[in-house]
């Protein structure tokens, strides 16, 4: 007892000793309270590749000293993989963008090197290029194709945008289109092929030739010319046949694709223009061509299969005889359709999203020759499935829209291209350097000279149908390209809408020099 009793003395006088100490150490710590770091920078950045983007977020707190912390910035693709990239380690990020295009998340982390807590700020991040929004011509340059463009993102022109890729040498320019269901939506056609354009520089592989979406047909031909309307394509061959690829149930390999087999008429072939309802939401749209051989409208039957009309699924049908196999027709006694006897040709067959009925369809319209004389059809392209069963066999396969003899407009026997409007009755056609405008519903329809562009010759006359950019105002505007005395090819943007499709002594919001003769032009949305 004697032992434990100076054992508790010792320990006793031990920690009396030490308080002096204690107290006398308080004021050597500097014991501050901490606030979570907060992290001051925008919601969303924009970006092009090969530039620099340069942020400087704001860090505060109290107690904040920058060098208790480690610094992370990082970017997460917003479609596709989820892999980060690290794209700096310091607190203010300055990097050299070499990101595919593409829409990012942009994740800064603030971490403490001595704690596990961490503070994190999310962004949008746009990569883009300087092609990725703007005017996209084809041009022929003495036969070759060549890509240039307008940048609506640097203000600049571009000249040859496939150079030094696999297309640099391709020959024969003929069309581009715009397939808004694909994740990679633009088409170039072309004698030496027909694929889709990358959105990432154009960077190309063989996967975007034409024929995989159409392999169930088996095609490896030379397209003339290519149609989208979701949900299928259809493409015409030099050999004028038909091709029908379903996208309802996916692109590509996946696609139901169908090529069509002459039928009822052996030796027809088929126009390089294809009409269709570009306005309307269908299950089983109606593609309507011109039949060069019998010198009629038809529909093309690739799509028939669905509908189980197997006795017509390896021909053609003309549209004279839609209503006598159970479809339904609207005003059908406007017009008697064109047959083999009248002996007239196609002139142009063209699409647009005027809306006649205030119905949600668009009118097609063509116009036929015949000698000097010059007709207007006008068309709305129905469904070939029927809503409601046992209402109509199948669905409304078309509603005719207007006739009008146009014959007496200015030279229009000698016109070299046409564009229909989307805001109005009128039709536009050129003649050399000149532009003529038509009201085709007035009691006789005349011409009146809207653009008149001296000693160039024009090249391109359209009406560019936008998708997701602002399509009720910007798909009014004029396009025209020409191609000036010394071959320099120009292209002219005149705002439709403001001017209410009247272009007489307008002058273009928009104008782009240095291409070479300009085929076809399309906004790259």
């Amino acid at each position: 007892m004697k032992n434990c009793r100076k054992i508790y003395l010792f320990l006793l006088s031990a920690a009396t000793a030490l308080l002096p100490a204690c107290y006398g150490d308080k004021g050597n710590y500097d014991y501050v309270e901490l606030d979570e770091v907060a992290i001051a920078m925008d919601d969303a950045y924009s970006v092009l590749i090969r530039d620099t983007l340069s942020i400087a977020p704001d860090l505060s707190g109290r107690g904040f000293s920058p060098d208790a912390y480690d610094y992370e910035w990082k970017v997460y693709e917003t479609a596709g993989t989820d892999t980060p990239v690290v794209i700096g380690t310091e607190r203010n990020l300055d990097y050299y963008v070499s990101l595919v295009p593409g829409m990012y998340k942009l994740a800064f982390t603030v971490k403490g090197k001595d704690a596990g807590y961490f503070y994190r700020r999310t962004s949008d991040l746009e990569v883009k290029t300087t092609t990725s929004r703007g005017w996209l011509a084809l041009c022929s340059d003495n036969g070759r194709v060549r890509l240039d463009m307008i940048s609506h993102i640097t203000g600049e022109t571009y000249h040859d945008l496939l150079r030094e890729t696999e297309l640099e040498n391709w020959q024969d320019p003929r069309q581009l289109v715009y397939a808004p269901d694909m994740a990679e939506p633009f088409y170039l056609v072309s004698g030496s092929g027909t694929t889709r354009l990358s959105s990432n520089e154009f960077q190309w592989n063989e996967s975007y030739m034409i024929n995989n979406e159409f392999a169930g047909a088996q095609f490896a031909g030379d397209v003339r010319f290519l149609a989208n309307k979701y949900p299928g394509k259809m493409l015409v061959d030099n050999n004028g046949r038909s091709y029908y690829c379903s996208t309802l149930m996916g692109d590509g390999l996946f696609g139901e694709a169908r090529r069509n087999m002459p039928g009822l008429y052996l030796g027809s072939q088929k126009s390089p223009a294809v009409g269709c309802n570009v306005l309307a939401e269908q299950f089983l749209p109606l593609f309507m061509l011109w039949d060069l051989y019998n010198k009629t409208f038809f529909v093309c039957t690739d799509q028939f299969a669905s509908l189980g009309m197997s006795l017509y699924a390896t021909g053609d049908i003309p549209m004279s005889e839609l209503v006598s196999l159970g479809f339904a027709a609207t005003d059908d006694a406007l017009f008697s359709w064109p047959e083999r006897s009248d002996n007239m040709s196609l002139c142009c067959l063209e699409n647009t999203r005027y809306d006649k009925n205030q119905t949600g369809s668009g009118v097609s319209y063509a116009i036929l020759a015949k000698g000097d004389s010059r007709y207007l059809y006008g068309f709305i392209l129905g469904d070939l499935v029927g809503i409601s069963d046992g209402v109509d066999k199948y669905g409304t396969a078309y509603e005719k829209a207007y006739y009008a003899d146009v014959s007496s407009c200015t030279d229009i026997a000698q016109a070299s291209h046409f564009a229909f409007s989307s805001l109005k009755t009128l039709f536009y056609y050129s003649v050399g350097g000149k532009v003529y405008a038509v009201n085709f519903t007035a009691a006789k329809p005349e011409a009146v000279l809207q653009l008149d562009l001296g000693d160039e010759d024009i090249t391109l006359l359209k009406f560019n149908l936008f998708v997701g950019d602002d399509p009720e105002n910007r798909s009014y505007d004029l396009l025209v390209g020409s191609t000036a005395a010394d071959g320099e090819g120009v292209l002219r943007v005149y705002d439709g809408f403001g001017n209410e499709g009247d272009f007489a002594n307008a002058q273009p919001e928009e104008i782009g020099r240095g291409f070479a003769p300009i085929v076809d032009v399309i906004y790259r949305e």
